[in-house]
C-alpha cells in the first residue's frame, strides 16, 4: 500500500478555519468548527487510504523501519499522540500494548522517542524517555511560549508553483512540471514603497499622500474578512481530473475523474452524489485518492488574516479575467503557517510563498498561487503547490459573489520522478434551499 498525499490548512481563528488539501486529509474543514465530511483520524482509518497498486518509480524506505526522534508532545488522544520533531515534522505515533500511554502523559512534554513505521507509513511507539531541554529549544524556535501548542498560534493559507530543488535537470530536460497558468513570464519585483520617506534636510516635511498599493492590500484584507459572512447557501458541481507522471520530462496520464456536488449550507461544506469515472461510490472524497479542498474562501481568508502576518511585496500591474489587477508576491513564515501537508503517519506545517492578483477596483483576489518551502528532508514529499482562480458568479437574479472556478494542485515525491496533479473545475453554481440528499448504500462497481 503506497502512502497517499494530502494537504491541510487549519487555523485557530473562529472566522477562518483553513483547510486546503491534496489527497486524503483528516482534520477540520472551513468555515465553522465542524469536522470535514468523511474525515478520519490522522492515526489511520478513513483519513488515510492508500494510493493503489499502480507502478511507481520513486525510491522508498523499507516497508518497515525504525526512527529515533526528539520532540515535544502537541496532542494526546486515547490511542496516539502527535510529536513535533526537531526537524519540524509532526509525527502521529500510536501507543501499543508493549508501549502504553503513561498515566501522567501530557501536552508539552519533551521526549526522545523510538518508533517503528509500518508499510502503510504509520508510526508505532517502541520506547520513549523524557527530554526537558528539547521542549525549551523547539518552543523557542517556534517563537511560542513554553507549553503553548503551535496550533493555537498559527494561521495561514495553502499551495502554489512546482520546483524540485533536489534535482538538477539535464541540458535537454525541461525539469519538473510547473503549475503556472497565466503568470507573467518576466516580472521585476520591487518592494512596497515606504509610506514615510525621510524628509530632506532644511526643508519642511511634505504631506505624504496615501500609498495606493498599501491601501489595496487593506481593501483586499477587508474583502476577505467579510467574504464568508456574506456568502449564501449554494450548491455547485465539482469535477476533478487526477493525473500522475512518472517520467523526468512530465507526461501526464489520467488516473480517474471524480465528480461530486459541493453543498455549502450554514457555513458548512459537504459532498454528495460522489462518482468516480461516472460510477456512484459511497466513499468519501478523501478516501477515493488524491483530493484537494480549501478553494471556497478559506485559502483567501487565511492569506489576509492578521494572524498570518503575511509579508506582501508589490510586483507589477497585470490584466486577469479581463480585469485590471495588481500583482503582489507574499510569504508566510512557518510559525504563522497553517498549511498542513499530510502523508500517513506525519505532516509538516511549512513556510510558504506565492503570488496574488488583486482587482484594483474591488480589492477582490482573482488568483492565488502558493508553494511550500523549507520542507524537511525526512518528509516524503519535496514539492507541493496549488493555484486557484476566482470569478464573479451569479446566485440569483441580482446577487453576484466571488467564487472559485478553477484550481490545480501539484505534488512530487522526494528522490523520484513521480508527481501527482489534480485539475479541478467548479460549475453550475445555484442557491441551495434544503434540497434532498441522495445516499448510496452500496458501492457500485
Amino acid at each position: 500500500m503506497k502512502p497517499a498525499f494530502l494537504l491541510a490548512i487549519t487555523t485557530f481563528s473562529a472566522t477562518f478555519i483553513l483547510n486546503a488539501q491534496f489527497g486524503q486529509i483528516p482534520g477540520t474543514y472551513p468555515p465553522g468548527q465542524g469536522r470535514y465530511p468523511g474525515s478520519g483520524s490522522p492515526n489511520g482509518g478513513s483519513g488515510v487510504p492508500g494510493r493503489g497498486s499502480r507502478r511507481t518509480t520513486r525510491e522508498e524506505k523499507p516497508a518497515t523501519h525504525t526512527e529515533v526522534v526528539s520532540g515535544v508532545v502537541r496532542k494526546v488522544d486515547a490511542d496516539s499522540f502527535e510529536l513535533e520533531a526537531e526537524d519540524t515534522r509532526f509525527l502521529i505515533i500510536q501507543f501499543s500494548t508493549s508501549a502504553p500511554k503513561p498515566s501522567d502523559f501530557r501536552v508539552g512534554d519533551g521526549l526522545d522517542v523510538t518508533a517503528s513505521m509500518d508499510e502503510d507509513g504509520m508510526f508505532h511507539l517502541v520506547s520513549m524517555k523524557p527530554n526537558k531541554e528539547i521542549a525549551a529549544t523547539i518552543n523557542e524556535n517556534d517563537d511560542l511560549g513554553p507549553g503553548s501548542a503551535p496550533e493555537e498560534a498559527r494561521t495561514g493559507p495553502p499551495p502554489t508553483i512546482l520546483v524540485r530543488p533536489d534535482a538538477t535537470p539535464d541540458s535537454d530536460d525541461s525539469g519538473p512540471p510547473k503549475l503556472k497558468r497565466g503568470k507573467p513570464v518576466e516580472r521585476a519585483s520591487s518592494s512596497i514603497p515606504d509610506d514615510n520617506p525621510p524628509s530632506r534636510p532644511a526643508r519642511a516635511t511634505p504631506a505624504v499622500a496615501p500609498n495606493p498599493r498599501l491601501a489595496l492590500i487593506e481593501q483586499a484584507r477587508e474583502a476577505a474578512a467579510t467574504f464568508l459572512e456574506t456568502l449564501p447557501n449554494y450548491v455547485c458541481q465539482e469535477q476533478t481530473t487526477r493525473y500522475v507522471s512518472e517520467t523526468r520530462q512530465p507526461s501526464w496520464n489520467v488516473v480517474d475523474i471524480v465528480s461530486a456536488e459541493v453543498v455549502y449550507d450554514d457555513h458548512q461544506e459537504s459532498y454528495r452524489n460522489l462518482q468516480i469515472n461516472g460510477k456512484p461510490t459511497k466513499k468519501s472524497p478523501e478516501d477515493s485518492g488524491a483530493w484537494s479542498t480549501g478553494e471556497f474562501g478559506t485559502i483567501l481568508g487565511n492569506l489576509f488574516a492578521p494572524q498570518s502576518a503575511t509579508d506582501f511585496k508589490y510586483v507589477q500591474e497585470d490584466t486577469i479575467a479581463h480585469r485590471a489587477a495588481s500583482v503582489f508576491d507574499f510569504k508566510v513564515q512557518r510559525v504563522r503557517s497553517s498549511w498542513k501537508i499530510w502523508v500517513p503517519g506525519q505532516y509538516v506545517v511549512p513556510t510558504y510563498k506565492g503570488s496574488v492578483w488583486i482587482d484594483k477596483q474591488t480589492g477582490q483576489a482573482l488568483r492565488i498561487e502558493m508553494q511550500a518551502k523549507e520542507i524537511p528532508e525526512a518528509f516524503p514529499e519535496i514539492t507541493v503547490e496549488t493555484a486557484v482562480d476566482y470569478d464573479t458568479i451569479s446566485l440569483g437574479a441580482a446577487n453576484k459573489f466571488l467564487l472559485p472556478v478553477h484550481a490545480e494542485a501539484l505534488s512530487c515525491w522526494r528522490n523520484s520522478n513521480e508527481c501527482q496533479r489534480n485539475v479541478i473545475e467548479f460549475r453550475n453554481y445555484h442557491k441551495f434551499e434544503g434540497e434532498s440528499v441522495i445516499k448510496f448504500d452500496q458501492e457500485q462497481k
